[in-house]
């Protein structure tokens, strides 16, 4: 996975074989793109008791309609706007992949 970078040094998203990942692609900044083959969905991270109004604000949005949410001990990866065949499962999968080399690479 190859981590694309902003003019600060920060990792803002990520390029790997069959796709890309971004952290944000709205003004709020609240939530993220992934393209995975010819599927695509948003995500972002939800923790009740530490996101800031507009994550908690679209959370609730979200659960009305068609999502998929991962819970990791009280972090949720959220899911949704998922168009194409690769199951959220697939697209869970590849999150936390980048999620964790996003975090190792913070770490050096």
């Amino acid at each position: 996975m190859e981590m694309i970078l902003n003019e600060f040094d920060m990792v803002v998203g990520a390029k790997f074989e069959n796709g890309t990942i971004q952290d944000y692609i709205d003004d709020e900044q609240t939530y993220g793109l992934i393209r995975l083959e010819e599927t695509s969905a948003n995500w972002f991270l939800y923790n009740d008791a530490e996101s800031p109004i507009e994550i908690k604000n679209l959370y609730k949005k979200i659960k009305k309609g068609e999502h998929f949410i991962k819970d990791d001990f009280g972090e949720e990866i959220v899911v949704f706007n998922k168009k194409g065949d690769i199951s959220y499962d697939d697209l869970i999968k590849k999150i936390d992949e980048y999620l964790d080399d996003e975090i190792m690479s913070s770490v050096y």
